[in-house]
């Protein structure tokens, strides 16, 4: 319950994500204010829901506010003209390095409780792509989950287990058929209301048709995968929450094919810390694991523990963490 809202309003808040976490950033002087979650933002204006309302807001309508709102975000608006004015703190944010000539940090998504990380048992199933989508969360502190799709088109599913067992420190995984609600329901039992769940993962995963049998209808727009590489089609253009009828909020990123990190060095320490934990045994402390005598990572890659992809990777990913 908010310090401002009580009964069905506090109700309707809660089953938003509102957690005593922004509740403690409204003084009890800071006037007529209302708090509304940003749901969606495309480049002009940006949604929102508060207990009351749910409205389309123009960027140029609201100067005032400090940064641009991202989904996920916690407002403060007029509780009568119902104009935002402050945009509350984050608990934690889902960020990637921006593509193209700008190489600043894009942030994808605020104040959210897990992660999915969607591939799929196809010719797109990338173990270095998920590698760096571990990196992202281990970023924002959150949970990830890994969900493996479409299993029903697969003919060896083995391959794909086998693939995913060579990761070390992988997360929880669950194979589903995304259109089929039966198969999604160990997934379900991780959502719980008013939590906000974020699913991240390449173009033609399932991600958009995973939602919509959560939902029960077809709400997101889907598309099928090009059948020569496996590859999907963008379909969600827009970053959008998404209340699903037993209360837990789903986010459906649109699709990208470089979750650029930003920042990460921490994050890719945790992620490849079999990598760091090799790396302490060297004989030198500034080896840079090439030529140096006595390298503990040369000999796990020479005697098998250790492949050329994981390491490759690994260095390829701290070399952005520390040059963004």
């Amino acid at each position: 319950m908010t310090k401002r809202a009580s009964g069905a309003h506090a109700t309707v808040l809660v089953s938003l994500g509102w957690t005593p976490f922004f509740d403690d950033q409204i003084s009890d002087t800071s006037g007529k204010l209302e708090p509304a979650r940003v749901l969606s933002i495309s480049r002009q204006s940006f949604e929102t829901q508060s207990a009351t309302l749910r409205q389309s807001v123009k960027m140029r309508d609201v100067p005032q506010l400090a940064e641009i709102p991202t989904p996920g975000d916690w407002l403060l608006c007029d509780a009568t003209t119902h104009k935002p004015v402050k945009v509350l703190n984050r608990k934690n944010v889902l960020q990637r390095r921006r593509s193209g000539q700008e190489r600043g940090a894009q942030t994808m998504l605020a104040n959210f409780e897990r992660i999915f990380l969607v591939v799929s048992a196809n010719q797109n199933f990338n173990e270095s792509r998920l590698e760096r989508g571990m990196v992202l969360a281990a970023q924002s502190g959150v949970e990830a989950t890994i969900v493996l799709t479409k299993i029903d088109r697969c003919s060896d599913l083995t391959l794909f287990r086998y693939r995913l067992e060579q990761i070390p420190y992988l997360p929880q995984v669950h194979e589903v058929d995304a259109r089929d609600a039966r198969s999604c329901q160990a997934l379900v039992s991780l959502l719980r209301p008013g939590e906000t769940t974020a699913l991240l993962g390449s173009s033609g995963v399932g991600k958009s048709t995973l939602i919509n049998t959560l939902i029960g209808e077809s709400r997101q727009a889907t598309q099928t995968i090009r059948d020569q590489d496996g590859k999907g089609r963008h379909t969600t253009t827009r970053r959008m929450l998404i209340q699903l009828p037993f209360g837990a909020m789903m986010v459906d990123n649109p699709g990208v094919r470089e979750l650029g990190v930003v920042g990460g060095k921490n994050a890719v320490a945790q992620v490849f810390r079999d990598i760091t934990e090799f790396a302490s045994r060297c004989r030198f402390s500034n080896c840079e694991h090439g030529r140096e005598p006595d390298c503990a990572i040369q000999r796990a890659l020479q005697q098998g523990d250790l492949t050329q992809r994981r390491f490759s990777n690994y260095v390829k990913l701290l070399y952005e963490s520390r040059h963004q």
